[in-house]
């Protein structure tokens, strides 16, 4: 290697070269279909009743007023509305002056479908009367207005990407397809990412554009702006955000802690040199494989820095330790030749922690797990070629510059004098962690997601405390019937989803006309769902066909016949019928939808609430043939109750994996058993302390515990590999210790403490699933280093090696 220093620089500068061509390929993506189990049966009912009930897509601007709204504000509406209907991507906007005025306008059922309804714009009313109005209307209340009449919302329709959609269903089609070949999937993924690429940068400029055009309106007023497409474009600027200052500031961090450690410049450059290049040529490996980094993985480049560092840690401070002037050469040869085998077990260590998360039927879950993967083969690779290449060619040291840390002799006193108590207190507290464990809960509010001083939380908060909160849920409910009839015309996408679902496939000859559908006893069971709905404490705004039937029968001032309700169905204009009416009723299909939003910023239980909606349906109808529970809520929930099932299976098959490794690196089942200890109570620990602070696990935190053994396990192996050696050199126990505290119990220390600081950066996200990561993980680290510096000795002793 040494003997062709030339040739290899040549070598690792063309790569390093070829993977900065590729970087330019690396992407980012915040999308809500990224946080969502693909095989999920839900999700495959969702994509279904979707068909059946198509919504638009849409964004949502919240203005709110410090009094009750008044003309100036209306004004204001007006002038807002104008600017953003300008906007290229926005189709149409819905808001308070575009809302008809139906209670004052004293109409009644035999006129209101006949003349042309004022809004507030054209009304000869008082204003007051008309929000009013709207504020206790069960169509527009907590939807376009608030109760205190301080609040008003813009409902602002986006315009469809027809070749998105199109190509995402072709994309499914083909993929679905067990006929299909690898290569019509190659390149129907290559469209599928050119065209979603472009959407994503679509839709970046459009809100944009809609942020732009807020923040040059009255500031009077303060205007928030929500909605999905929203939060996945703010998601994905956190995220970028949180790469680079991440890097940055790890980077730092690093520089501090090495010189702190070496007191040498050398010592610092170095090891950054070999961890930088590993990380470019991961980049550019991430781009050259068309790998798309998520908010989950986003992370990696930090990861890197920490795990780099922390190897190159290790392998300096053995090259220090057997430093000889005499014959550098050979000193730099032995050292790798002792450092591999450890090296390449704490590589292979953490891989398998990163590898439990390929068992998640998640894609960016999966995605994170083989970014980690490969990006600890590259960091091994690098800390065996480009760290000591760049130490032979700049082999100057001085012995002299060495830190020492008392606190590791008071670690090793500790360990050998209190041996019983050290026991009984890593019991006692292996004992309050499980119970902690047992508390463990996972929960999906998005709002929670985001830091309090963020513009987004601020939005999401307004919008889910006065407009009716924000996640969604749906009831998708098919009524019994008697007739059923063919028809030859049936949608393919909605016979795949009869046959996963057990549907009727027996469809209808024509239209069913309303009146032949309508009865007493399905717009009861209608009612009483909504209204179920309306009286759960988590539960905003519910909509569905009884709020229009409602509305109606206020205007009418009596309940409306089964005829009359037929009447309205068939004589309401179009543009109503669209909006009011048939997202809710599909006749044909005989299903009904009812949609709630549930209110996020409320400490609630999700779980629950989804068991009590299903046992309600399931006791309460002797109508309903078929229900089903679906939205966002509980696609997002499924896909955490995944995870997390997911991460406790695969939790035990870590713990033996590594075990068994132990057991083939040091062919000792006391080592391998003492070995792996201090890392179960490290992550026992902090699974505990999540569960006894009652913080709900998320999309992150849920894998600290697999990565926890991974990355702590790594301190364990050198440890005891040092201990092994010494063994064979004829020392004793308490010598071969006291060596180990000296020498790997130094790398121990600072590597611990340079992971943990590094971990603790990720505080500094606005994510906040991130920075729950980043502390815990961190604060693992420390447990763990405590583990091997003070439980494994005292193990040690009383395993009689």
């Amino acid at each position: 290697m040494f003997a062709n220093k030339n040739i290899i620089l040549s070598i690792v500068f063309i790569f390093m070269c070829i993977c900065m061509y590729f970087a330019q390929n690396f992407k980012l993506d915040a999308s809500s279909d990224t946080l969502i189990l693909q095989n999920d049966k839900d999700f495959k009912y969702f994509n279904f009743y979707n068909i059946i009930f198509p919504t638009k897509n849409f964004l949502v601007v919240a203005i709110e007023s410090k009094k009750e709204i008044d003309a100036d504000y209306i004004k204001n509406i007006n002038s807002l509305k104008d600017s953003l209907i300008k906007i290229n991507g926005v189709e149409s906007i819905f808001s308070i002056v575009d809302a008809p005025i139906l209670l004052l306008n004293n109409l009644n059922f035999s006129n209101m479908l006949n003349q042309e309804i004022s809004n507030i714009n054209n009304s000869k009313y008082d204003l007051q009367l008309i929000l009013e109005e709207f504020a206790t209307s069960p169509i527009f209340k907590d939807q376009i207005i608030n109760s205190k009449k301080t609040v008003s919302s813009l409902i602002i329709y986006l315009e469809k990407d027809n070749d998105f959609s199109n190509i995402k269903k072709q994309r499914k089609d083909i993929i679905n397809n067990k006929v299909s070949n690898q290569n019509q999937i190659k390149e129907i993924n290559k469209k599928y990412r050119l065209l979603k690429e472009k959407y994503n940068k679509e839709r970046n400029i459009l809100i944009s554009n809609i942020k732009e055009t807020l923040s040059d309106q009255n500031n009077k007023y303060i205007y928030f702006l929500g909605g999905i497409d929203m939060i996945a474009d703010d998601t994905l600027q956190f995220v970028k955000n949180d790469i680079l200052k991440f890097s940055i500031v790890v980077l730092l961090f690093i520089i501090i802690i090495l010189f702190f450690i070496f007191r040498d410049l050398k010592w610092v450059i170095l090891p950054l040199i070999s961890t930088a290049y590993a990380v470019i040529c991961m980049i550019g490996l991430i781009g050259l494989l068309n790998w798309e980094v998520t908010a989950i993985s986003s992370n990696f480049i930090s990861l890197m820095l920490i795990l780099s560092i922390s190897m190159n840690v290790h392998i300096i401070n053995n090259y220090k330790k057997n430093y000889s002037d005499i014959n550098r050469k050979d000193n730099l040869k032995k050292t790798l030749k002792i450092m591999f085998w450890p090296c390449f077990y704490t590589a292979l260590t953490t891989v398998v922690a990163f590898g439990s998360l390929l068992f998640s039927d998640i894609k960016p879950v999966i995605d994170f797990g083989k970014i980690m993967i490969v990006s600890l083969m590259v960091i091994f690779i690098s800390s065996f070629t480009i760290l000591p290449l760049f130490i032979y060619l700049f082999p100057t040291i001085n012995k002299n510059i060495n830190l020492k840390f008392a606190i590791l002799n008071r670690f090793f006193l500790l360990s050998i004098s209190h041996t019983r108590k050290i026991f009984i207190i890593n019991f006692i507290i292996f004992l309050i962690s499980l119970v902690g464990i047992y508390n463990l809960k996972v929960e999906n509010s998005f709002i929670n997601y985001f830091k309090e001083n963020t513009e987004i939380y601020k939005g999401m908060k307004l919008i889910d405390q006065e407009l009716g909160g924000t996640t969604p849920i749906d009831i998708i409910i098919k009524f019994k019937e008697e007739d059923k009839l063919y028809n030859n015309n049936i949608n393919n996408d909605i016979l795949e989803i009869n046959e996963d679902f057990n549907l009727d496939e027996d469809l209808y000859v024509e239209k069913k006309d309303i009146s032949n559908w309508l009865t007493i006893e399905k717009l009861s069971a209608i009612k009483r769902i909504h209204n179920f709905l309306e009286q759960k404490n988590e539960v905003g705004k519910v909509q569905s066909l009884y709020s229009l039937i409602n509305m109606a029968e206020l205007i009418n001032k009596q309940e409306l016949s089964i005829f009359e309700l037929s009447i309205l169905y068939n004589k309401m204009p179009d543009y109503y019928k669209n909006d009011l009416i048939l997202p809710y009723l599909s006749i044909d299909e005989n299903l009904i939808k009812i949609s709630a939003r549930v209110k996020d910023s409320k400490d609630i239980n999700r779980q629950e609430l989804i068991q009590n909606i299903n046992k309600f349906l399931e006791s309460e109808f002797s109508t309903i043939d078929e229900f089903n529970v679906n939205g966002i809520l509980i696609l997002y929930n499924n896909m955490l109750q995944s995870l997390f099932s997911s991460q406790i299976k695969s939790f035990g098959i870590i713990l033996f994996t590594i075990f068994i490794m132990l057991l083939i690196l040091f062919q000792s089942f006391k080592l391998s058993f003492v070995g792996i200890i201090p890392n179960i109570f490290a992550a026992s620990f902090i699974l505990g302390f999540i569960g006894l602070a009652k913080i709900p696990l998320d999309i992150m935190t849920i894998t600290i515990a697999a990565i926890t053994i991974g990355i702590a396990v790594d301190n364990t192996i050198h440890y005891l590999y040092r201990i092994k050696n010494n063994m064979i050199n004829n020392m004793n126990i308490r010598e071969s210790l006291e060596d180990s505290h000296q020498t790997v119990g130094y790398a121990v220390l600072t590597t611990s403490i340079t992971i943990a600081f590094g971990f603790s950066v990720l505080s500094l996200s606005n994510f906040v699933p991130t920075i729950l990561f980043g502390l815990f993980t961190g604060l693992a680290m420390i447990i763990a280093m405590l583990g091997v510096l003070i439980t494994l000795p005292a193990s040690l002793l009383k395993i009689n090696l």
